[in-house]
Order: C-alpha cells, then sequence, then structure tokens
C-alpha cells in the first residue's frame, strides 16, 4: 500500500491486489475530510459557506458510518469522538473558541 497528497488536497491510498485474471490492480481511495473547505462561520455577513460545507460533512459522515452519532440520543465515546474529531479538523480557526470547551459533538 502507498499513500500519497492529490491535486485536491486530499490523501489518497492506493492498493494493489490480484484481480481474477491473476493480473494485478490498483484501487484507490481518497479521505474527503482534507478536502473540503473549512467551515468560516461568517453567518452575520451572509457570506457563510455553511450549507455546502454542512451538505459534504454530512456525506463524509455517512461514508464513515458515523451520521447516526449525530442524529442518536444517546452514542459511543468512540464515534462521537470520530464525528467531533472530523467536524473540528473541517473548522477554520477563528471558529475553534466557541467550541473548544465542549465535551461532545452536540455540546460543539
Amino acid at each position: 500500500m502507498s499513500a500519497s497528497g492529490s491535486a485536491s488536497g486530499g490523501f489518497e491510498e492506493s492498493t494493489s491486489t490480484t484481480g481474477p485474471s491473476g493480473t494485478a490492480a490498483t484501487v484507490s481511495t481518497t479521505s474527503h475530510t482534507q478536502s473540503i473547505e473549512k467551515l468560516d462561520g461568517s453567518m452575520a455577513t451572509g457570506q457563510s459557506n455553511y450549507n455546502p460545507w454542512c451538505f459534504r460533512i454530512v456525506c463524509i459522515l455517512k461514508e464513515k458510518n458515523l451520521l447516526g452519532a449525530v442524529e442518536a440520543e444517546t452514542v459511543s465515546d468512540t464515534k462521537d469522538e470520530s464525528v467531533f474529531t472530523i467536524s473540528t479538523l473541517n473548522l477554520k480557526d477563528l471558529q475553534i473558541p466557541y467550541i473548544q470547551d465542549s465535551k461532545t459533538t452536540k455540546q460543539a
């Protein structure tokens, strides 16, 4: 398995496998968490990128089978930490003070 940065800023992994005919095939997967624009939080000016950011975060959580952790009343600590990490890594630095004392994703 090899890893390399992609042009879009994402992280790509390539895995070589042997196909049914015995030939080698390469399968690529991309981590989408590093290729989306971070939430800027400029809601007061009407220029916020919240809607496209939210759509992309929901897609990432679905891909990682974590969306239920946002919607559920109770969630395991491991899943909550994963959702919290994905969400916070996709915020601009100016937004961090608003959530840095949060203990759970719902608090954030």
